[in-house]
């Protein structure tokens, strides 16, 4: 798996647009209302709801400020590890002898590589990561986008796109089901949005937010995390992760990062999410595991970070009842799944 960030495409740089003595500063958290950006002369400076617009992208950064957001970045990371040593010591460990009580051989586990990744079985299941992955890659290539879009089949393109995503186990059913009315030129927008978002050349960031504003202007609300991140992460699932705010609240709370999941995706937030899988993916590799993709790392956390069964004690007799099974009617990613986050 490669961990490393992606060096072609441009950094994630913002500058105040009223104070140019502060240089360019980087987004080093998000929480409570507030971002915390980290600047190039050393200063972390707080920014609050309803100041946020004071800080504008750098579009087109410099070779000097490329190398401020390299030195920057390199700050956070220094401050993640430091964090991960002295809050988590060995809870890391700890989450890794969690998983290996489901799965022994880790990540390697034969039982991981039929169940999870479903190597060698004849019947498919939407957990299947292997054969998911596989067929967004055929069924959402780009020759098959441009065709689409060029006999302007937008239509027939989106229900690819929600025909993929509905025999995977990442996107709620709620979310890819299509609105009663639907206009052309934003059915329009969205596929072009697709195809832009998993095959352009202008840098992720501009292109992800793109696709956030073709998704609400079709479904005429704001997307949610799982739809908004699912098909990057499946096409190129070395380099972004599918995002499940659960899972990732849980992961933040266990490294003991201030920062929080936005109720809401931006490229910014999803930037910050993407940092945490691919610290959580070098943890990994640090507990002699080796996971293939950040689909390994996300579904490592999961079931890492899956609270105990619940046990309820009976009135009457004052009983403890038995845990409830993945069997009850409401499993905990059914739970997870009807929140809505």
């Amino acid at each position: 798996m490669t961990l490393a960030a992606n060096e072609s495409r441009s950094p994630s740089l913002f500058a105040h647009t009223g104070r140019k003595d502060w240089g360019v500063g980087v987004l080093a958290w998000e929480a409570d209302g507030k971002r915390g950006y980290l600047f190039e002369n050393g200063e972390e400076r707080t920014m609050a709801n309803g100041y946020f617009e004071l800080m504008r992208r750098v579009e087109q950064p410099s070779a000097d400020e490329r190398a401020a957001y390299a030195r920057l970045q390199g700050i956070l990371a220094a401050r993640a590890s430091a964090n991960a040593s002295t809050q988590l010591g060995a809870t890391f460990a700890d989450l890794v002898a969690k998983f290996r009580e489901t799965y022994a051989g880790g990540l390697q586990d034969p039982r991981w590589i039929e169940e999870v990744r479903g190597e060698g079985v004849e019947r498919r299941t939407p957990r299947h990561r292997n054969a998911m992955v596989r067929d967004a890659r055929e069924q959402l290539s780009s020759s098959v986008l441009d065709a689409l879009i060029s006999s302007q089949r937008h239509d027939h393109l989106w229900n690819q796109v929600t025909s993929v995503l509905g025999r995977t186990d990442l996107v709620p059913a709620s979310q890819l089901r299509n609105p009663k009315s639907v206009d052309v030129q934003q059915q329009r927008g969205l596929a072009v949005a697709v195809r832009d978002l998993l095959y352009g050349e202008t840098p992720y960031e501009k292109r992800f937010e793109r696709y956030l504003g073709a998704l609400t202007g079709f479904f005429g609300e704001p997307a949610r995390w799982e739809i908004a991140t699912a098909l990057s992460a499946l096409v190129n699932p070395t380099e972004h992760v599918c995002v499940h705010p659960t899972i990732f609240r849980q992961q933040l709370k266990a490294t003991g990062s201030r920062g929080t999941v936005a109720a809401r995706p931006s490229s910014a937030a999803y930037t910050r999410l993407l940092v945490v899988a691919r610290f959580v993916g070098g943890q990994l590799v640090g507990q002699g595991e080796e996971p293939r993709d950040l689909l390994d790392v996300r579904d490592f956390m999961q079931i890492a970070l899956k609270p105990p069964p619940k046990t309820r004690i009976t009135k009457a007799s004052g009983h403890t009842a038995r845990p409830r099974s993945d069997d009850d009617s409401a499993n905990d990613e059914g739970d997870v799944n009807a929140e809505g986050d």
